[in-house]
């Protein structure tokens, strides 16, 4: 175990028996160190990263609270929260134990432990253990959000977990980039024991391309896009001062480290994200009711300038975005002529045939690796679990509670609007069917809108500052 590992297990124990929220921050953080392995020696050739170390941390100690295990299960249960994806999980592990026996030998696959290019027989795998457990520590988080996320405090405070997310990303991308260009790069070493295939000394164009403390580029832009994505939509809700400067701070940041990466699927979400706030944009302008127009004209005001700046520089040099552009066009649409391309088609034609020659059943949890989110899943678990996995996530992006407060409501809607670029990201380079602790806590707080009126806590029972993690509202 290396010394980074060490202090960490000490940091996130002590944030475990802490009163506050300190385990929820942790939680956000510690998604930027994704190299980085928590078991003593090799592990086996398992890998546990600081986040799954700290989700179940804060799973323990939500459970742990009085009341809430019941609670627990009545938000598994209930129909308008998480019905389906329980389905899905008791369907999907038992999958993982059957499926790989039952098609043994029958048909090829790319395993998802597989380091080089190429496909294997259908067999049992570690994998087919480690990526249930990785899903069922995302549905447990997810549990856990959607019944302690009622009250305005909880709110506040994931906001806030959202700025220390931006932080972890933004200040190992600067870490990656400085070590590289000073030639000390052997320093990140120490948080880069996991046993993955690691690219991170890869040069696009001549310009590094950042990977901060993850394996490679993509999964680095992808992880930047998807909180810069949450922060822009969610801005108007952080209090005016200096929480909302610091929120501005961090968007830009992020902007800035995504492009860095120079990560094809970081791109397309950035465009994708585009597309979203556009849209959103234009909806304020048109309804005098929303609830959002107080920054309107900022918003509009800022746009207009950007504008107005790029087009100036584009006449008075025009050859100044050159490298910009000539970079876009080789990582977007000359995609398809890099080896990368080829060998992620090989992954998703495979995983497409292996939920084919299994007859629409799947070939099990952690059977096979794909680069497309949706293969991954009707790959993995068939017809039954993408109906189960795709219906939770479209129930809960498009249904809205006629009980919860109005705040409430439009978090839900902030944080429904700010997942979209990663969900369109997910079919581009999702890998595996887990949906990750970030989506998790996301969609978990999305669910939590749907808690009975008699579930549901009032915000003034607790303070931002004082809110102990676990603390559900009191039943009326």
């Amino acid at each position: 175990m290396s010394w980074p590992a060490f202090l960490l297990w000490i940091l996130l124990l002590m944030a475990a028996f802490a009163r506050g929220p300190a385990l929820l921050y942790a939680l956000m953080i510690s998604g930027s160190f994704g190299t980085l392995q928590m078991l003593p020696g090799s592990g086996g050739g398992a890998n546990l990263l600081p986040q799954s170390v700290c989700a179940v941390l804060f799973v323990a100690k939500v459970l742990a609270q009085p009341g809430n295990f019941t609670r627990a299960v009545e938000a598994a249960l209930d129909p308008r929260r998480l019905a389906l994806f329980s389905a899905f999980l008791v369907y999907s592990v038992v999958g993982a134990l059957v499926l790989p026996r039952l098609f043994a030998g029958v048909f090829e696959v790319v395993p998802v432990s597989a380091f080089s290019f190429g496909t294997d027989i259908l067999r049992p795998s570690s994998g087919n253990f480690t990526q249930s457990c990785y899903m069922a520590l995302s549905y447990a988080t997810t549990l856990c959000f959607s019944i302690i996320g009622q009250s305005e405090a909880m709110r506040e405070h994931f906001r806030r977990a959202l700025l220390y997310a931006a932080l972890g990303l933004v200040g190992t991308g600067l870490l990656d980039l400085v070590t590289y260009t000073l030639h000390i790069g052997s320093l990140l070493d120490p948080f880069r024991t996991a046993s993955y295939s690691l690219l991170i000394d890869v040069e696009a164009d001549g310009a590094k391309r950042v990977v901060g403390l993850m394996p490679e580029a993509s999964t680095y832009g992808t992880a930047c896009v998807g909180i810069l994505s949450l922060m822009i939509f969610m801005r108007p809700l952080y209090r005016a001062g200096n929480s909302q400067a610091m929120a501005l701070v961090a968007i830009a940041a992020l902007s800035l480290m995504s492009m860095l990466s120079t990560s094809a699927t970081a791109i397309v979400g950035i465009g994708v994200m585009g597309g979203v706030y556009a849209f959103d944009l234009l909806a304020r302008m048109i309804d005098p009711t929303n609830l959002r127009r107080a920054q309107l004209n900022i918003e509009i005001s800022l746009i207009v300038v950007v504008a107005f700046a790029l087009a100036v520089s584009l006449v008075v040099n025009p050859s100044m975005y050159d490298p910009v552009v000539s970079l876009v066009d080789k990582m977007v649409f000359q995609k398809a002529s890099s080896a990368s391309y080829a060998e992620r088609s090989l992954w998703n034609r495979v995983g497409w045939e292996a939920f084919l020659d299994s007859g629409g059943i799947g070939a099990g949890l952690g059977s096979i690796r794909v680069s497309n989110w949706a293969i991954s899943i009707l790959g993995s678990t068939g017809v039954l679990g993408a109906i189960l996995m795709f219906g939770f996530i479209v129930q809960q992006l498009v249904t809205v509670s006629r009980t919860a407060p109005v705040m409430a409501n439009l978090f839900a809607m902030l944080l429904k609007i700010g997942l979209l670029p990663t969900l369109i990201m997910y079919q581009l380079a999702g890998t595996i069917p887990d949906i990750g602790i970030t989506a998790a806590a996301a969609l978990g707080l999305i669910a939590a809108a749907h808690t009975p009126t008699g579930r549901t806590t009032s915000s003034r029972q607790s303070s931002p500052g004082k809110l102990s993690l676990a603390q559900t509202p009191s039943t009326s």
